[in-house]
């Protein structure tokens, strides 16, 4: 009784196996031979177990060079086919053999078993080859597709550049007008705060249980230090306390709402003792003053726009 070398074809695909996972269907054909090889099939119809075997090692070679593909399936499938066609014949060739007692029918049903056989191998090899073609074909088409997918990708990539390159110019054609209107809004609220401190020179009066604002009294940022624009204002308040020496004030300082509420509290204080400190240095009686710092709690305009939130900060006179 021949042993075909399955110990090392087992060998081999363990080999593989450590490099790649074999498919189903080449585990099935090593089950498949093994069980053959090792069974009556060796014994009685070994030339089928010989095809299975050289099936197989093209299986093995195919899943060895390159395990993924559909050759290496198509010839898995093959050696397993073949693998159980070799058990099936052993299992024929065993039971007529047990019922023909004259070694002439012996004969006679082994040359029509080996007939038999040599049909359905051919059948099945045919079979194979047409399952190798569709498989062929579907594969074609699969890559067809995949190429048509990498063209769709890049295409939908230039569309994206595209729309972003134009999306870029859109946006800075935007900015650019944004910038242009809030140059203009700027000096517009220039112009007008001009004309407020120009009015503020004729109407600055101190009269009893009114406000008056001290607009254009204005702060470094986050700081209770005058600016420079300041001192107009400030001139015109001293002028008009010395004209009424009997006046009491109150100078409540006032914030917008950014920052902490306990900072803007405190921030609003200091802005009001630093106006006051200012004009006890010009002569006025620091007991004519008192200070209170209001914070964010009463704005007179919206703090969600750059103007409201400028109008929110500011100096009130209140003459008690």
């Amino acid at each position: 009784m021949k042993t075909y070398p399955i110990i090392a074809i087992a060998c081999a695909g363990l080999l593989m196996a450590c490099a790649s996972v074999p498919p189903a269907e080449l585990v099935s054909a090593r089950r498949s031979y093994a069980q053959a090889s090792n069974g009556q099939a060796n014994r009685l119809v070994p030339a089928e177990v010989h095809k299975a075997f050289t099936a197989l090692s093209l299986a093995e070679e195919s899943f060895k060079n390159d395990p993924d593909s559909y050759k290496t399936r198509d010839l898995a499938y093959v050696a397993d086919r073949k693998a159980m066609l070799a058990e099936a014949l052993a299992v024929t060739v065993n039971e007529r053999a047990a019922t023909v007692q004259a070694d002439k029918d012996y004969q006679t049903v082994q040359t029509q078993i080996m007939k038999s056989t040599k049909d359905e191998l051919a059948a099945a090899e045919r079979s194979a080859v047409v399952q190798s073609d569709k498989l062929a074909a579907e594969q074609g088409a699969r890559v067809d597709a995949e190429a048509k997918a990498a063209d769709a990708r890049t295409e939908a990539a230039r569309v994206k550049d595209s729309t972003d390159a134009h999306a870029r110019m859109v946006k800075a054609t935007s900015d650019a007008e944004a910038f242009r209107v809030k140059g203009l809004a700027d000096a517009e609220a220039r112009r007008m705060a001009a004309q407020k401190v120009r009015d503020d020179e004729t109407i600055l009066r101190l009269e009893k249980g009114k406000k008056v604002v001290l607009t254009g009294v204005t702060f470094q940022t986050n700081k209770a230090t005058l600016t420079g624009d300041s001192e107009p204002i400030l001139s015109r308040a001293y002028n008009a306390l010395v004209a009424n020496p009997d006046a009491q004030i109150e100078i409540s300082g006032h914030t917008d709402n950014v920052g902490d509420d306990a900072y803007n509290q405190s921030l609003s204080l200091e802005r009001a003792q630093t106006v006051k400190n200012w004009l006890v240095r010009k002569g006025i009686a620091s007991q004519r003053m008192k200070t209170v710092g209001k914070g964010e709690n009463e704005p007179v305009g919206s703090n969600t726009t750059t103007e409201g939130r400028a109008s929110n900060r500011r100096i009130e006179f209140y003459v008690e």
